[in-house]
């Protein structure tokens, strides 16, 4: 599958109800206004590894505002 259709199926999964899958469209959506296509090589190996994206601790636990995510601010878990 490729990360642009692997975006599509989780985005579409984006119903403001506050779960897990809502939740992580609503991340998912925020990464690609800061990475564009960069975003896809990297749901492609999350797929492959079923593992999902996540920021880095050190990124999450900051009390630092970060207003724009690289490619080296994400991990897989």
């Amino acid at each position: 599958m490729e990360g642009k259709d692997i975006y599509n199926a989780l985005v579409v999964k984006r119903d403001y109800s506050g779960s897990t899958a809502d939740e992580y469209a609503q991340f998912l959506m925020s990464l690609f206004l800061h990475l564009g296509k960069d975003l896809f090589p990297l749901l492609e190996s999350a797929h492959k590894e079923s593992k999902t994206l996540t920021l880095k601790s050190e990124i999450l636990n900051s009390d630092v505002l970060v207003d724009e995510y690289t490619i080296e601010d994400i991990i897989l878990v």
